[in-house]
């Protein structure tokens, strides 16, 4: 008799491959959905995207249902399209360990002009070289 380990085995995936591919998955529909914010923000329609970006609408709306993976290049092409960081997109599915050492994500941060993220971050580096 075979027991769950075995047939997941058997038929060439293992637990931790499942548990990859669910978190693909998420990262997927969340940078799509991400992506599809940012669009509607901005208040364009896919083929306004298309325009922009030389991205064809059919693959902009894959990515938005989380459907396909972006290069980056495609997520680059993006992000200038919104006006946007990648970290902007990304940052949530990073894990929680990661997310709590990576301070200078804060959000107050990214809201800042960038004369004012310039200024913090000269002022950083200034008490660092103390």
């Amino acid at each position: 008799m075979m027991d769950k380990n075995s047939i997941s085995k058997h038929k060439g995936k293992t637990n931790k491959d499942e548990k990859t591919k669910k978190n693909i998955s998420y990262a997927n529909m969340h940078i799509g959905k991400a992506f599809q914010n940012y669009r509607l923000m901005n208040n364009l329609t896919q083929n306004d995207v298309s325009n922009i970006t030389g991205l064809e609408p059919r693959h902009i709306s894959q990515l938005e249902r989380g459907q396909t993976k972006g290069s980056i290049d495609t997520l680059i092409k993006l992000c200038n399209a919104y006006k946007i960081t990648p970290d902007v997109i990304l940052f949530d599915i990073l894990d929680e360990d990661t997310k709590s050492k990576v301070q200078i994500y804060d959000e107050k941060f990214k809201k800042l002009s960038k004369k004012d993220k310039d200024t913090i971050l000269h002022l950083m580096e200034y008490f660092l070289s103390k």
